[in-house]
């Protein structure tokens, strides 16, 4: 499968877009896709590193670069729609590779482009990700993280009709916050009196934000805070002056640049202040409290947002020292009622539903199957599956168990780290699909599936299995099949699996 990214970064853009389809990218080629860029040279790019991580990058050259920074997100592709749009079908067609989906952040970008690019490529899935809900779009599938964003917001905009994905669960964050989010929830809970700061203003902070919070901060003389930790990205342009900032100031203050362990280094911090951009759901999946400031008009949507739900937020137009400290004193005073509210935000999982959208696995009637991790509400309907006659005839144990047995074994398995428990769904919960880590010469995780009988016989079980394929690219995994269960055996053989022993089949590929 191929997969075409088109997006920028530039001292007005910032480095976020570039940041989340990177992110969004990794997730794609671990699945087995593989993954291109298509990116313009503008001043203060990161397209390095792009290249750093491993993916093949095409440049769209320009030559009028300036350093002058472009308020108006419009003017940021710094040429026309339509000569962007010809020139990636060109580098496109130049490698002699048909996409099987295309995929374009850019807020410059809108209908104009997306309609070019999708009569050349009209098999292709076009996604847009996009943050502004402010421009027309002719797409398959439209993904907005923006905090209480809801789809019909789009409904005069989604001229393609395509299915929206809107809100934080759909964030695009890098993989290793939610792997880290229970331990940080659990440190963050432990906190008496927050000591430590995290300050982080983005990939470019063009106009110095982090040069004037550490000057308030060294003008406040906060006696509580033991160390700051200053993160910068490779294009941040005032480098010089915050080593100046950190070598006089009265804190102890570590200054990281172009870092790789975000989500290590918010699991070692109590608080911080940020910017919003894709960084704020990371905070959020961290528990990491915040006050946040917005550098950008097209920050203002989750500014409000977030504000009107009773997180600290500030202005980088207008603040000034006293509502700065007043509002790190306010951090300080409701620590854990600000954890409480950003916990609860966003859980850092957006790209495991984010990818099962963008690459779509049908049953026989055309709906997508997905899957969802299982929690304890999930506790009935699981139970109601073990009940049925079809589940218990091809099950190791044919009894019912109890109730208060289904609910002990229920809970221990999700709080399994190494199992993966997840629900089926085919428009609505349909089915169970667990992978349990097993002791087995050929295979990592032991496959278990079962369904209601609504949905027998309507190639959800196959799809399922696929998807599960895609998610666990590289895991081997074992079906063990009764040998009177004739329509599994048929299932396991029709998807390719291997059949190593009478009652055993593992995912090799054939």
């Amino acid at each position: 499968m191929n997969i075409y990214l088109r997006t920028d970064s530039s001292l007005s853009i910032g480095s976020g877009h570039v940041i989340r389809c990177l992110n969004l990218a990794k997730v794609l080629r671990k699945s087995g896709a593989q993954c291109f860029f298509i990116s313009k040279n503008h001043r203060g790019n990161i397209i390095d590193k792009i290249i750093q991580e491993g993916f093949s990058t095409k440049i769209i050259t320009i030559d009028n670069t300036s350093d002058a920074y472009i308020r108006d997100e419009k003017f940021w592709l710094n040429g026309s729609q339509r000569d962007d749009a010809l020139q990636f079908i060109s580098l496109i067609e130049e490698q002699d590779q048909h996409p099987d989906i295309i995929i374009v952040d850019h807020y410059s970008l809108d209908k104009e482009w997306e309609e070019i690019v999708k009569k050349r490529f009209s098999s292709a899935r076009l996604v847009v990700i996009d943050d502004l809900c402010n421009r027309h779009h002719f797409c398959d599938l439209l993904i907005d993280q923006t905090y209480q964003r809801r789809p019909e917001e789009y409904a005069s905009l989604n001229e393609n009709n395509g299915l929206v994905l809107a809100g934080t669960k759909f964030a695009l964050l890098n993989p290793l916050f939610a792997g880290l989010r229970k331990q940080s929830i659990a440190c963050k809970e432990k906190v008496d009196y927050p000591k430590t700061l995290m300050l982080t203003m983005g990939g470019v902070d063009a106009h110095n934000i982090t040069g004037k919070v550490l000057e308030y901060l060294a003008q406040a003389a906060f006696k509580n805070i033991d160390k700051i930790t200053v993160i910068l990205g490779s294009a941040f342009p005032h480098r010089d002056e915050i080593y100046a900032l950190a070598a006089k100031s009265n804190y102890n203050v570590e200054v990281l640049t172009n870092v790789t362990n975000m989500a290590e280094l918010m699991l070692g911090h109590d608080f911080a202040i940020g910017a919003l951009g894709g960084t704020t759901w990371e905070r959020c999946t961290m528990a990491l409290p915040a006050v946040n400031i917005a550098i950008a008009d097209n920050q203002l949507t989750i500014a409000k947002n977030l504000s009107n739900s009773g997180a600290i937020v500030l202005y980088a137009d207008n603040f000034k020292k006293d509502e700065f400290v007043n509002a790190v004193q306010h951090l300080f005073e409701r620590y854990h009622e600000q954890r409480i509210l950003v916990t609860d935000i966003c859980d850092g999982l957006g790209l495991f539903r984010d990818i099962q959208e963008i690459i779509p696995v049908p049953a026989k009637d055309g709906i997508n199957v997905t899957l969802r991790l299982a929690t304890q509400e999930d506790i009935n309907f699981v139970y109601q599956l073990q009940c049925e006659p079809h589940t218990r005839k091809f099950a190791r144990n044919p009894d019912i168990p109890s109730f208060g047995n289904h609910v002990v074994w229920m809970t221990r398995k999700l709080n399994d780290d190494k199992s993966q428990f997840y629900i089926i769904e085919h428009g609505s919960s349909c089915g169970v699909l667990r992978l349990d880590p097993i002791r087995h010469a050929s295979a990592k995780y032991e496959i278990s599936i079962f369904l209601t009988a609504s949905v027998q016989g309507k190639g959800v079980a196959s799809a399922a299995i696929k998807r599960t394929l895609i998610l666990h690219n590289g895991d081997t995994i074992l079906a063990t099949v009764l040998p009177e269960n004739y329509a599994s055996h048929q299932l396991f053989d029709r998807l390719g699996f291997i059949k190593i022993s009478p009652d055993e089949y593992i995912s090799e590929k054939k």
